[in-house]
């Protein structure tokens, strides 16, 4: 019985425990209640008009920005329209510019062609004269008359220390440009007998009369390259020698036959006989030069590097001027005490070469002489 009999203490203690969970649980419901807010239907009736009106904003701030965009756009093509008219306005204000620009650049060259003309007729006009002045200079301060033929010499050819420099460029075949072309193509024989390169050729023998026996002297040929009486080209910077006149190989009719062998051809290259004889030592007392006008080989320089000149298929006046130039400055330079004088051969359309040469020739106390087709008498 003892056994299985309940306590009461134990039961009564579990009931007391469940009412108080109760309690306490229906105590914070009731708490929980009367906390919370009431009126749901009003909260939810102001929380719509909200999201309208921000919606209304919304849309509103939408359209602003689309009308916005639209006047942007509107305004961005105005501006691209103005854009390509200022970029067609500037182009064609550039292309008139550059058609003004070539206008002007004609004007300019057709003026600067017009005085060139003028100064070339100028010059033209004053080698006429000094041509004429010296042709009476000769005449009326000549030392002799040539036997036969009545010409004046008027060149006093020293004994003693004479280069002979002989000029056998195409050019002295003949006075004619048109003639010295036919001439060029013609059989060796009519080069050969051409008036003019016999005047020439005839003038050496004329000029190596005057140099006395056992005196020095030398003569060179020139044209594109120097050659010796021999036909030997000779190279740039050899040492040329004196020849002694009646020396074997070196008497008058030896000298004629050397000369009738040499053959006219080629350009004129005055600088660089001057360049060949400027090795003689002692220098020469006297040059005689027999030619027919300027030169048109600038020595070894360019023909581009000299002002005036462009190529060898046009020289000018001025620009063949310019080389002979140079070379005077290089004689003047090597043979300060060398007196120089020309037997200058006509040449047509070569007017200014008497003018230049001498005053070459005065400068260093030398004459110059134009021939008649039939001097010297030899």
């Amino acid at each position: 019985m003892s056994g299985n009999k309940v306590r009461r203490d134990d039961t009564i203690g579990f009931g007391l425990s469940f009412l108080d969970v109760l309690s306490c649980g229906l105590g914070a419901s009731i708490l929980l209640l009367l906390i919370l807010k009431h009126g749901v239907a009003e909260v939810a009736s102001d929380s719509s008009q909200d999201v309208a009106a921000r919606h209304a904003r919304i849309q509103q701030q939408l359209d602003d920005r689309l009308s916005e965009k639209a006047a942007l756009e509107a305004e961005l093509l105005v501006s691209q329209s103005q854009l390509r008219e200022a970029v067609e306005n500037r182009e064609a204000l550039t292309e008139q510019q550059k058609q003004s620009q070539q206008e002007l650049l004609e004007q300019l060259s057709a003026l600067s062609q017009a005085r060139s003309d003028l100064e070339t007729a100028k010059e033209t006009v004053t080698d006429l004269q000094a041509q004429r002045e010296a042709q009476r200079a000769v005449a009326e301060e000549a030392e002799s008359v040539a036997g036969q033929t009545g010409q004046l010499g008027g060149i006093h050819v020293r004994s003693d220390g004479v280069v002979i420099l002989l000029d056998r460029s195409a050019s002295m075949l003949d006075h004619s440009l048109v003639e010295i072309v036919r001439l060029r193509a013609a059989h060796p024989h009519y080069r050969d007998t051409a008036p003019k390169w016999v005047t020439a050729r005839n003038t050496v023998g004329w000029a190596f009369k005057h140099v006395d026996l056992g005196n020095s002297f030398q003569v060179l040929t020139f044209s594109d390259s120097v050659t010796d009486l021999s036909g030997k080209e000779i190279a740039s910077g050899t040492t040329l020698k004196w020849l002694t006149r009646g020396d074997p190989g070196n008497t008058f009719r030896e000298i004629q036959q050397s000369i009738l062998k040499t053959e006219a051809n080629g350009p004129t290259n005055l600088e660089s006989a001057f360049e060949v004889i400027a090795t003689l030592d002692p220098k020469p007392k006297q040059v005689i030069l027999i030619t027919d006008g300027l030169p048109t080989v600038p020595g070894t320089a360019r023909l581009r590097s000299i002002r005036g000149c462009s190529s060898p298929a046009r020289l000018s006046p001025v620009c063949r001027g310019r080389i002979f130039d140079r070379a005077v400055k290089l004689f003047e330079r090597e043979f300060p005490k060398t007196e120089i004088s020309t037997i200058l051969l006509p040449l047509e359309g070569d007017a200014g070469a008497m003018r230049k040469y001498w005053t070459f020739a005065s400068n260093s106390g030398g004459r110059v002489l134009t021939p008649a087709p039939n001097w010297p008498p030899i």
